[in-house]
């Protein structure tokens, strides 16, 4: 009986827990999107894997921007520089599935997934030939995107891209039991509203990817969090894939076979960019590179008007 009644116990506290869990969950996804700040007069790309949120804006050559792969990533990255670029080009953003106000079903999430979209993406939206301009991570996947078709792509710009040993780390023992943590039902959602929340993202920001934390703006805070929690629970899937290293890919090969004009860029206060800018030009000797100053991460959002030049320069 003293068994039975100790079992009784833990079973109501579990529950108990999980409750307060999932109400936790919900109260955290309800508070973090009530502001809405995607575009409204944002696009619906119906792609077979999910809805994907894009815009389209200016006249002229194509011109295709892709965010970064961190948590908060969408669209807003480029808000800064795409009615500038809309003067000369149709500009095109997107955000990647799982990522921002596009679709974020449960599944695994792979590089060649992303590969897929943006080269459906060209083909039946953009509808041809275009320039891009990735950010951060993402530039792995236009590199590969480009590798599969070249006859998509004209110019890439490369912003803060990830080095090349990083993109090349693949699933551990280690990283594929903290994707299955992450996915557990209320239990993996819980762990990533620690880990993924508006305070833990301003820390974040204003540490590893902004020279200036002033530009760290309660508006862009607002963003990233929306971005981080839309499609509530659902959102922890691409995260998951990220902390289990399934969207790296080793890119070098391809690199070295690509024959498009590739330009690098880095903020001047981002650490070891000297060492990536190398291991890009190693594997092929073409690509040109520069910094932007005032500038770590995000030279789209601390300093535009440095980046729009190299832009202007580079996309004519």
């Amino acid at each position: 009986m003293n068994k039975q009644h100790k079992l009784f116990h833990i079973c109501m506290y579990s529950s108990l827990t999980l409750l307060t869990m999932a109400s936790a969950n919900k109260l955290l996804f309800l508070t973090s999107t009530i502001k809405e700040t995607h575009n409204p007069k944002s696009k619906t790309y119906e792609w077979r894997f999910g809805k994907i949120h894009y815009t389209k804006s200016g006249k002229g050559t194509p011109l295709l921007l892709i965010h970064d792969l961190i948590p908060g990533s969408s669209d807003y990255e480029w808000q800064e520089i795409i009615k500038p670029l809309s003067k000369t080009h149709t500009v095109y953003t997107l955000d990647l599935l799982g990522f921002g106000h596009s679709e974020k079903p449960a599944i695994t999430y792979t590089n060649y997934l992303y590969v897929q979209l943006v080269t459906d993406f060209i083909k039946n939206i953009i509808g041809r030939r275009c320039d891009i301009i990735t950010s951060g991570s993402s530039a792995s996947i236009a590199i590969m995107a480009c590798r599969l078709d070249e006859s998509l792509f004209n110019r890439m710009m490369f912003i803060s891209p990830d080095s090349l040993t990083n993109t090349a780390k693949i699933p551990t023992k280690r990283t594929k039991s903290l994707k299955f943590a992450l996915e557990l039902p209320i239990i993996g959602t819980f762990f990533y509203n620690m880990l993924i929340n508006r305070i833990q993202l301003k820390i974040n920001l204003k540490k590893n990817y902004f020279s200036n934390p002033s530009y760290v703006t309660p508006k862009l805070i607002d963003a990233y969090t929306e971005a981080s929690q839309f499609y509530g629970s659902n959102s922890r899937y691409v995260y998951s894939s990220l902390k289990g290293n399934y969207i790296n890919f080793s890119v070098s090969h391809a690199l070295s076979e690509i024959n498009n004009s590739i330009y690098l860029i880095n903020g001047a206060d981002t650490a070891n960019y000297k060492q990536t800018a190398k291991e890009y030009q190693q594997q092929n000797a073409s690509i040109e590179t520069n910094i932007i100053y005032h500038a770590k991460h995000f030279p789209q959002l601390e300093n535009p008007s440095g980046l729009l030049k190299h832009c202007h320069i580079f996309f004519g």
